[in-house]
């Protein structure tokens, strides 16, 4: 019994030392963790120090560790018990150890220490967390076991003071490190985007200019070039068609027309194209392609294109016998013919202009007048960034785009030479950031009037009030033509708009055409209507009064009268007393449906035709609108002339007998061919009709009212 007591207590004193030992080293392991952990802080600090950093080493005595250590460690008394294996009894026991409490506000004083001086620092021996060996407790029994034969309390091992300078350093080149390589990387980053980016911009030119340096170009001018037509190819008769398109290049800038299907000799574009001019670069480029074939290549010099000029250019191309038909037009420059520099540059010249045209001076017949235009500006418009345009025949100018406004002052000064007097200028504003049109207006030559004069601004269908707050434009207009030139140039061909091209195929179109047929039709049929009622005794008194004109006309009548019969519906159709002309409202009643697809690809091939029968009827009903309008004295200017030729024409007949002026006319018709062969076939009425605007040219020439405005008088 006595050695069963003594081995219990052998056993329950090699527990105590075990437990006594184990609870040291967990002293141990807490102490370095905290260490390990205020060292870290102590490296993440360092890292953020820049590299010209001076750190100040403070000496630190022993009295201040003493003091520090005095107040980071506070002893615990902490009580075990220990319980038998086979529950028997249990002994207690108190151990006491001191627990290592941090405090932060040391911190910085233990950073000063550990960089300084090296000889003052003793280097660590185990420079991580687990570098010490932990036992499990088997091993830990077994050891204890073995030494508590020896020494019953053994004192821990005092661990070594532990320096982590070099670790330090280490950090902070590495930190140091990842710094410059992240800069680096910053700045390869930067150079691979510019690059990337100048590889985009250069990748729009062509291989001779990719050496060019990307700078900051400044814009002079704008280009605008009409493509018309390119003639001169071989008429192609098998059913495989060739597919025509050109490339047109100015500077850094391209731009690709539409690619035609056409077995002709003659390939029509009509497209307009803009370019920005911009210094060093003027030289134009234009290629034609047959496909993938190139067929010829046309290059001109900007430089010596005169600005603010429409130029017409017809010319073959390099080693080809292909012919391009062309315009091209420099404008928008901002700081020529302006408003400010007019009158130092074009007082003089208007007084010449004014000479040149008078009635006596014949000396050139296709300069019929001049055309002065100064835009001053415009108001309450439906755009900020807008320009304008104006558009005279085949000649079109424009003013540079004043941003960041409804309520542009361009103050452009633009000249036009007059060929045709019953010509229409148009006025159109568009919004360049939109790309869209802010509002138009069309006014007739002959309807000008010198000075000022704010104009209402129209949609772009011409029937209502443009878009804003009452939107409207500053005009001064000055008009000077020579009577005779403009009276014969009336009588020639008129001039051809090259961008106007035949309508496609519409429903609404031909409807529309068919309802202006039909009211001239019925303007035929009601005249006929009371001429035959005049015969028809439905009136008494009418019938009496028809049939004694009748007879005195029978008895009195002569050849040379009857071109006076002519003059009577300009009597009917006299000029108002008030000036105001009657411009009849055009009836539009169209129900839009949508248009089956599928069926028309079915009638495509009765589509020719359709289209046929709707210009067709246009033109007849234009030109029985024009008639209408010529005795109505809607163009007062081509009436009196009308009426001047008429007797003229009356006078002739009345000198010299009808039998002669009939040998005459067919003398002249057989040899006109031998002596002009490469005259263009031509009808001098048709030609004067032509210049006699229908009633969708009025409706649109007519002006809007303005609305109250106080604010006119700022330009």
């Amino acid at each position: 019994m006595e050695i069963d007591k003594d081995g219990r207590k052998e056993k329950n004193s090699i527990r105590s030392r075990h437990i006594s030992k184990l609870h040291e080293r967990v002293q141990t392991k807490y102490c370095e963790m905290q260490k390990k952990l205020e060292k870290a802080k102590t490296a993440d600090l360092l890292a953020c120090v820049k590299e010209d950093h001076n750190t100040k080493l403070v000496p630190l005595n022993a009295n201040v560790l003493q003091e520090d250590k005095s107040h980071n460690f506070m002893a615990t008394q902490m009580t075990v018990e220990v319980d038998d294996a086979k529950g028997n009894d249990s002994t207690s026991r108190e151990i006491v150890y001191d627990e290592a409490i941090i405090s932060g506000r040391h911190v910085v004083p233990i950073v000063e220490l550990l960089i300084n001086d090296d000889n003052n620092i003793q280097k660590s021996e185990n420079a991580s967390l687990f570098d010490l060996s932990f036992k499990g407790s088997l091993e830990s029994l077994a050891e204890v076991k073995d030494d508590a034969l020896s020494d019953d309390c053994t004192e821990p091992a005092s661990s070594a003071p532990k320096s982590i300078r070099s670790r330090i350093r280490l950090r902070i080149r590495e930190a140091r490190k990842r710094k410059q390589e992240k800069e680096k990387n910053d700045k390869n980053k930067r150079r691979n985007s510019y690059s990337n980016v100048e590889k985009l911009i250069l990748s729009n030119t062509t291989k001779r200019d990719i050496t060019t340096r990307v700078t900051k170009k400044c814009k002079i001018a704008t280009v605008t070039i009409a493509l018309i037509e390119v003639a001169g190819f071989n008429v192609l008769e098998e059913e495989k068609p060739r597919y025509v398109g050109c490339r047109i290049r100015l500077g850094s800038e391209k731009r690709k027309s539409k690619m035609i299907k056409t077995n002709n000799s003659k390939v029509m574009f009509q497209e307009l194209h803009h370019f920005n001019l911009y210094e060093d670069e003027h030289t134009l480029e234009i290629v034609v392609w047959d496909k993938d074939v190139k067929v010829g290549r046309h290059t001109i010099d900007l430089s010596r294109i005169e600005k603010e000029k429409t130029k017409k250019i017809q010319v073959l191309l390099d080693d080809s016998e292909i012919q391009i038909f062309y315009l091209l037009t420099i404008s928008g420059i901002s700081d020529i013919n302006t408003l400010y520099n007019m009158y130092d540059n074009d007082a003089g010249e208007a007084k010449h202009l004014r000479r040149k045209y008078k009635w006596y001076r014949l000396c050139d017949t296709s300069d019929v007048g001049w055309l002065n235009v100064i835009v001053y500006g415009a108001k309450g418009l439906n755009g900020n960034d807008c320009y304008c345009i104006l558009s005279l025949n085949n000649e079109r100018v424009f003013t540079a785009t004043d941003n960041k406004t409804n309520a542009p002052s361009w103050m452009k000064v633009f000249h036009f030479q007059v060929t045709d007097i019953t010509s229409i200028l148009e006025v159109t504003v568009y919004d360049e950031k939109k790309g869209e049109e802010v509002g138009n207006i069309s006014i007739p030559l002959l309807n000008i009037e010198s000075g000022k004069k704010w104009y209402a601004l129209k949609e772009s269908t011409q029937r209502e009030r443009a878009r804003g707050n009452n939107p409207r434009i500053l005009l001064e207009m000055e008009v000077s033509w020579n009577l005779i030139k403009a009276s014969l140039k009336v009588l020639t061909p008129k001039e051809v708009n090259v961008m106007e091209s035949e309508e496609k195929l519409d429903r609404h179109l031909l409807a529309r055409n068919i309802a202006r047929g039909r009211v001239i039709v019925m303007w035929l049929v009601d005249a006929l209507r009371i001429l035959k009622s005049c015969f028809e005794w439905q009136s008494r008194k009418a019938n009496i009064i028809s049939l004694i004109c009748w007879l005195f006309f029978c008895y009195f009548f002569k050849t040379w009268m009857l071109p006076l019969l002519l003059l009577l519906p300009f009597c009917i159709y006299r000029p108002r007393a008030d000036g105001k002309k009657q411009i009849p409202k055009e009836e539009e009643n169209f129900q839009k449906e949508k248009e089956d697809k599928s069926l028309r690809q079915r009638i495509q091939d009765f589509q020719e035709t359709i289209q046929t029968i709707q210009n067709f009827v246009g033109k007849v009903a234009s030109l029985g609108e024009s008639i209408k309008n010529l005795y109505n004295f809607s163009v007062p200017f081509v009436s009196f002339l009308a009426i001047f030729l008429i007797s003229i024409i009356a006078c002739i007949m009345f000198l010299i007998p009808l039998q002669y002026i009939l040998m005459v006319w067919g003398i002249h018709k057989f040899t006109r061919k031998i002596l002009k062969p490469n005259r263009v076939p031509h009808s001098e009425i048709l030609d004067l009709l032509s210049r006699v605007p229908d009633d969708i040219t009025l409706t649109n020439c007519q002006e809007i009212p303005l609305e109250e405005i106080s604010d006119d008088n700022e330009f």
